[in-house]
């Protein structure tokens, strides 16, 4: 199976398809995967590495059941999505919680923060250890059952229906993202 590498050189983003960048980060995102449960495939629109003093934090993927090409069609599309982080250092839960209900808050209208806050306080919960180097954060959109988040596999809780996905795809893709860089990177664009 074709797998996509990611390499980080010098705080500088790289994307690169069969290469030596394992010998750098030793990641690799597969191009396709397949969405449990249902058995939907998924393909790879982009990939980001978050990086800090010039070593990766963490390699982030963005998977989508049909292909987008602007940001507001990522959103609004129906099909499931995945969202992959994959460790290169520890996180602590509340780093998370801080990054994401900051990218939630300056990027949903008012209105739209009232309807979400029980949505993200649950989300929130799902973060009560650290996350550990090597560990890899799925964060699905299931249409049947809404967004799943797992750890290493490992199921850690369902938010129902399709508001917070879709806020939570505006945290890395929306008009304020959390990095600039990241979201270029995530939407396919070097």
């Amino acid at each position: 199976m074709n797998k996509i590498l990611i390499l980080a050189v010098s705080g500088v983003f790289w994307l690169s398809s069969n290469s030596a960048a394992d010998s750098l980060t030793g990641v690799a995102l597969d191009e396709v995967i397949t969405l449990s449960p249902g058995g939907v495939e998924l393909r790879l629109k982009g990939t980001a590495i978050k990086s800090n003093a010039r070593q990766a934090v963490y390699i982030g993927g963005l998977y989508l059941q049909k292909d987008a090409t602007s940001v507001s069609d990522i959103i609004e599309s129906p099909g499931a999505k995945r969202f992959i982080i994959k460790t290169s250092k520890s996180i602590k839960p509340d780093a998370i919680i801080r990054a994401i209900n900051l990218g939630i808050t300056v990027n949903n209208s008012e209105g739209d923060l009232i309807k979400l806050e029980p949505l993200v306080k649950a989300f929130n919960q799902l973060w009560s250890s650290e996350i550990k180097e090597g560990d890899e954060i799925c964060i699905d959109y299931n249409p049947a059952l809404g967004t799943l988040v797992s750890i290493n596999g490992v199921q850690k809780g369902t938010i129902p229906g399709e508001l917070f996905y879709k806020a939570f795809l505006k945290t890395w893709l929306g008009d304020k993202p959390l990095n600039a860089a990241i979201k270029r990177q995530l939407l396919g664009n070097k």
